[in-house]
């Protein structure tokens, strides 16, 4: 396992999405909780092997499409998040 994945800066960034993105795995759409319930980076780790921690850059998964789709970079299915919609839209 990556260095990262013991971080302040990934603990911090997963606590944040699993407060703002929606409990619904990206690629199925399967009601998540629990252990279940994975967050993942939309493009893994770059040149540097440290991936992008922004929420722009995360996304709900389930562990078994999280373990599938591995540093694959597959088109995210649910994207926006209707909390970072204005009110006046």
């Amino acid at each position: 396992m990556a260095d990262w994945h013991d971080s302040p800066e990934w603990r911090k960034a997963r606590a944040l999405a699993k407060k703002l993105l929606p409990p619904v795995c990206a690629i199925c759409q399967k009601e998540l909780s629990g252990s279940d319930w994975t967050i993942d980076h939309i493009h893994p780790a770059g040149s540097d092997g440290e991936p992008d921690h922004s929420l722009s850059n995360l996304q709900s998964m389930c562990r078994e499409c999280n373990g599938r789709k591995s540093d694959r970079k597959p088109t995210r299915t649910n994207w926006m998040n209707p909390k970072w919609m204005s009110a006046n839209g």
